[in-house]
């Protein structure tokens, strides 16, 4: 769920084992959907090379690492 006035703003970085191709996510209204979405990006198909995943509360909040996903929406992966 994205973000709107009134909600939280989290972000979801993805790390990447070649160091180079870093990129951020924002706009989750939770850190809940911010993890949800980094472990269902990091365990699908397009996710290969990516080293780590970390999630963020916006503006500030320390960055945090995020466990990979066996399960992904119900799917076991």
């Amino acid at each position: 769920m994205r973000t709107t006035q009134e909600s939280e703003n989290w972000a979801v970085e993805f790390i990447r084992t070649d160091g180079e191709d870093q990129s951020v996510e924002d706009g989750f209204a939770s850190r809940g959907d911010a993890e949800y979405y980094g472990q269902c990006t990091w365990s699908s198909p397009g996710g290969r090379g990516i080293e780590q995943v970390r999630v963020r509360q916006l503006p500030r909040g320390p960055w945090m690492p995020v466990a990979p996903a066996s399960v992904c929406g119900g799917i076991r992966l």
